[in-house]
C-alpha cells in the first residue's frame, strides 16, 4: 500500500532543522497530529479514529485517568508562510505507574527517514528523562485500543486489523528497535461440505454431552453479555504482550459500540452449569469502514455486509482452562454456520504458538503477520 504523493517534505537532508512540538503546546499541535494520517492514506486506507484520538490529546478518554500521554509531531521548517507548514511525523508516548517501559503509539511518518530519527530521538530524549529504561511499541496507548506493525499483505484490510504503511518496520530497527513478538491472520477460504471435519464433530458432541450449552446473544442481550465477557477477558489475557487491566466500566465504554455491527449468529458463547465457560466473538469483515472515523455515506454499505455477510473476522476466542475442548467446539459451531453461509474466514492476530492456530489450519490460503518491537535504554549518566 503507498502513501499518495506527499508534499513539502525534505527527502532526508541532514542540514534541514525540524521543529518537534510536544506538551504543553497542546493547542499548536493537535491539529497537525490530526491531519498527518489524512495526507499519508487514501480514504479507503485510513483507519483513523479522530474522536478517540483527540480525547486522548485532551486527557478525556475513558483510559485517561489511568495513564499519561505525551503527543510529538514534527513539523516542516519555518517557511515564509507559516501556514504552509505540514506535519511529517508523530507518536504518543503512553506511561503506565509502576512500568518502566514507555509505550510508543500513534505512530506515523511520511517517507523520509530523517523525519523519523528525529521524532523518535525527541521522544526518546523525553522517556530517559523521565526515568523509563524501555521503548515499547506500537502501542496506541493501550493493549485494548491498538497496537503491533503489520508486514506484509499490504493490499487487505479487516476489521480491527492495524494498519500501517510498509516502511514503517524498517524505520524503527534503523533506529534501534528489535522484534520482541510476533502475530499472524489466516484468511481461510469458505468450507465444503467434502472438508473433513470429523474430528471437531466429536469434539463439539462430546462437549454438548458433557451438559455444556452453546448460546448466541441478542442485540438486547449483549450489554450484560459484554459485562460477563470482560470477567473472563480480563483473566485469559492476563499473560499476553503489553497487557494492561481495565475496569469493567472501561471495557464497556470501549467496546459497547460492537452492538450495532455484529451478526450475532456468528458469536458464540459457552455455558456450563448456567455460568459463562468461554467466548467465541466474529464479526463481519467490513474492513476500514468501521474502524476509524464513520462516514454517513458508509452506512448503507455497512449494513449490506452486516445482514449478507460473506467473510468473518475470528477476533476473540477464549476458555477456561478447567473447560478444555470448549475452544474446538466453538470452531465446529463455527464451521457449519460458515458451510451454511458458503463465507469465507479470517482467523485474526494470533500470537505465534497459540493453540488456537490448530483450528482448520487446511483452510488457510494465505497469511498476514505483525509485530510488536522494543528498544532498551542506557542509563542516563
Amino acid at each position: 500500500m503507498k502513501p499518495l504523493t506527499y508534499k513539502n517534505f525534505d527527502a532526508g537532508n541532514p542540514d534541514v532543522s525540524y521543529e518537534v512540538l510536544t506538551l504543553p503546546d497542546l493547542d499548536r499541535l493537535e491539529p497537525y497530529f490530526l491531519k498527518l494520517p489524512k495526507l499519508l492514506y487514501a480514504p479507503e486506507h485510513r483507519t483513523q479514529d479522530t474522536k478517540a484520538e483527540r480525547a486522548l490529546l485532551r486527557g478525556t478518554h475513558p483510559l485517561s485517568p489511568d495513564i499519561t500521554c505525551i503527543p510529538f509531531v514534527l513539523v516542516t521548517p519555518s517557511a515564509a508562510n507559516p501556514a504552509k507548514r505540514e506535519p511529517l511525523a508523530r507518536c504518543m508516548l503512553t506511561y503506565y505507574p509502576d512500568d518502566p517501559a514507555a509505550y510508543l503509539g500513534f505512530f506515523e511518518c511520511a517517507p523520509n527517514q530523517s523525519a523519523c530519527r528525529t521524532l523518535l530521538a525527541a521522544a526518546e530524549e523525553r522517556v530517559r528523562a523521565d526515568g523509563k529504561t524501555k521503548l515499547v511499541g506500537p502501542m496506541n496507548a493501550s493493549f485494548w485500543v491498538g497496537y503491533r506493525f503489520k508486514t506484509c499483505n499490504f493490499n487487505e484490510h479487516f476489521t480491527a486489523e492495524p494498519n500501517n504503511l510498509d516502511y514503517y518496520e524498517s524505520y524503527w530497527e534503523d533506529y534501534g528497535f528489535r522484534v520482541t513478538e510476533r502475530y499472524f491472520s489466516d484468511y481461510h477460504r469458505a468450507v465444503t461440505p467434502s472438508d473433513p471435519s470429523g474430528i471437531w464433530k466429536k469434539r463439539l458432541q462430546r462437549m454438548l454431552d458433557r451438559g455444556y450449552e452453546i448460546r448466541t446473544p441478542t442485540f438486547s442481550s449483549f450489554p450484560d453479555d459484554l459485562r460477563d465477557i470482560y470477567h473472563m477477558i480480563v483473566r485469559l489475557y492476563a499473560s499476553f504482550p503489553a497487557f494492561k487491566p481495565i475496569s469493567e466500566e472501561q471495557f464497556v465504554a470501549l467496546y459497547s459500540s460492537l452492538r450495532y455491527v455484529l451478526d450475532y449468529e456468528s458469536v458464540l458463547l459457552g455455558y456450563k452449569d448456567g455460568k459463562l465457560a468461554g467466548f467465541f466473538i466474529c464479526v463481519p469483515n467490513y474492513g476500514t469502514l468501521v474502524t476509524g472515523d464513520i462516514r454517513v455515506r458508509d452506512l448503507p454499505k455497512i449494513l449490506r455486509i452486516r445482514n449478507g455477510c460473506k467473510e468473518y473476522v475470528v477476533l476473540y476466542l477464549g476458555a477456561d482452562p478447567e473447560h478444555r475442548g470448549l475452544g474446538g467446539a466453538f470452531a465446529e459451531t463455527s464451521r457449519a454456520t460458515g458451510e451454511r453461509k458458503q463465507s469465507s474466514s479470517i482467523a485474526a492476530l494470533i500470537h505465534e504458538g497459540n493453540s488456537s492456530s490448530v483450528f482448520f489450519r487446511e483452510l488457510t490460503t494465505h497469511t498476514a503477520r505483525y509485530v510488536l518491537m522494543e528498544k532498551e535504554l542506557e542509563p542516563c549518566i
